[in-house]
């Protein structure tokens, strides 16, 4: 069922976790820096940036790195697009998704800006969404300064990444400031804990790219000894799904996470909200990074970017 040229890419990535043994047992730090290795082919390539800068954000116990690029330089400040990386709230960073931002800020003719978000355990909920709610602060304070266009801010991710997305939303909602955000991009959202659905069934088993198990662990670890597991900004697929941005949901069909995935754009689309929803035939969890090779990643790029230029105003996408 895969799509044949995603077939090289899960089984380089599984070969490559393959040289980490028994990771599971191993601290957290070792973890991430093997999820570093085990991505770092996928960066490589991609479009040169024409501005490139890192910058911290906030102060005290939790600063966050950041990261913000601009492909093209244009007469009038770009929009933005808040970017937050996948990795089960556990690993990964905007290194491991650099060129996945990129791809966005060139096909999209706009800035991405991501954020190294405070990981579990260490850092349980609600410590990374309040660091993008943070973000959106800072960046409505500090955009102009940077050359950004406040007023068009867009907020996406992918699994993990998609989840604090959509939670962000959920929350700038319900403190009445919805508007803020223009649009919202969510690939392979990890949105619920329902480990029960056909699609885990079919694709979530301990030989595939992203397995049930893993993501029960990446559940804990987020919210394991938290008084959170209902809370619908943890878990939005147990929210109240209604007036949110327009958004663009990108669903792998060979992903434990589809099901959850087509459920909630099925219930923003039915309360109302303006909803594209695309089903990748033969696609993967995490297959936006096999766009080097993969000509369904790039096309997912190429609608997605479309869309998010779109609805961002950008006139036409250079991409």
């Amino acid at each position: 069922m895969i799509d044949p040229e995603l077939l090289p890419f899960v089984s380089r990535v599984q070969a490559a976790w393959r040289a980490f043994p028994d990771l599971s047992t191993r601290p957290f730090v070792f973890q991430r820096q093997a999820a570093e290795q085990v991505r770092s082919a996928w960066t490589q390539g991609g479009p040169a940036m024409a501005a490139r800068k890192t910058l911290t954000i906030g102060e005290g116990d939790h600063p966050i790195r950041a990261r913000l690029m601009i492909a093209h330089y244009t007469p009038d400040p770009p929009p933005v697009l808040v970017y937050l990386h996948g990795g089960g709230f556990t690993t990964f960073s905007i290194d491991t998704h650099d060129r996945i931002m990129r791809e966005y800020a060139a096909r999209a003719g706009i800035a991405v800006l991501g954020i190294d978000y405070a990981l579990s355990p260490e850092a349980k909920f609600p410590v990374a969404l309040d660091q993008v709610g943070a973000t959106l602060g800072w960046l409505a304070a500090n955009g102009a300064d940077h050359g950004l266009d406040t007023g068009r801010i867009a907020i996406g991710g992918d699994s993990a990444g998609a989840n604090l997305a959509l939670a962000a939303c959920l929350r700038l909602r319900d403190r009445g400031e919805g508007r803020r955000i223009a649009a919202a991009l969510f690939a392979y959202g990890f949105f619920d804990d329902d480990f029960s659905t056909d699609s885990h069934r079919l694709h979530g088993g301990d030989d595939k790219m992203l397995t049930s198990v893993e993501l029960a662990a990446f559940i804990d670890n987020y919210l394991g000894g938290t008084p959170h597991r209902d809370d619908p900004l943890a878990l939005p697929a147990r929210a109240e799904l209604h007036e949110l941005p327009p958004s663009f949901h990108i669903i792998a069909e060979c992903d434990p996470l589809a099901d959850s995935d087509r459920a909630v754009a099925a219930r923003m689309a039915a309360a109302g909200n303006e909803v594209r929803c695309e089903l990748y035939r033969g696609a993967v969890h995490s297959f936006l990074e096999a766009v080097s090779i993969s000509s369904l990643a790039d096309r997912a790029f190429a609608e997605s970017a479309a869309w998010l230029a779109e609805r961002l105003g950008v006139g036409g996408s250079p991409g």
